[in-house]
């Protein structure tokens, strides 16, 4: 699908889908089902795949074939993934605090749960932000075909 409609085609609904079942995840409460949570998280994987690998590819399409962008490819996964459960983890014991704030039995174990629905739905907010943020952005995305041998041709 990738070679035939090219990245923007793929990571646009890509977006959309992953806007969609974090909207979703904003719904849930200690009383959801557990097959809920398991189909929100299949349809969020099969929108992640559809944003990740055609903007890597299209990514690395426009490098020449050494190591460097491959290894700036791998890396900044990891150091925005350790940032953003930073971001997330913080969101949440701001929401859990806030929610424990309110409650008249705080320690009780139905509040604590509670508290940590409402904490997690503030994080799923922030995600559709960041989300709907790579949508306006997806859009931008430009198709690079480029061969070995215009690569080689530029050396």
């Amino acid at each position: 699908m990738f070679d035939k409609y090219g990245p923007k085609w793929l990571v646009i609904p890509g977006f959309v889908i992953v806007s969609v079942m974090l909207w979703f995840f904003t719904t849930l409460s200690p009383a959801s089902s557990v097959a809920f949570m398991v189909a929100l998280h299949i349809g969020l994987s099969i929108g992640t795949a559809l944003i990740l690998m055609p903007a890597q590819t299209n990514a690395l399409n426009q490098l020449p074939p050494d190591p460097h962008g491959t290894a700036v490819i791998n890396t900044l996964p990891q150091v925005t993934g350790a940032i953003g459960i930073a971001v997330a983890v913080s969101i949440l014991m701001g929401g859990m605090e806030k929610y424990l704030h309110g409650s008249s039995a705080p320690a009780k174990q139905v509040e604590m749960a509670n508290a940590m629905s409402a904490g997690s739905q503030n994080v799923f907010l922030y995600m559709i932000i960041l989300a709907l943020i790579g949508l306006v952005t997806a859009f931008f995305i430009r198709r690079v075909v480029g061969s070995r041998e215009e690569v080689h041709a530029q050396h």
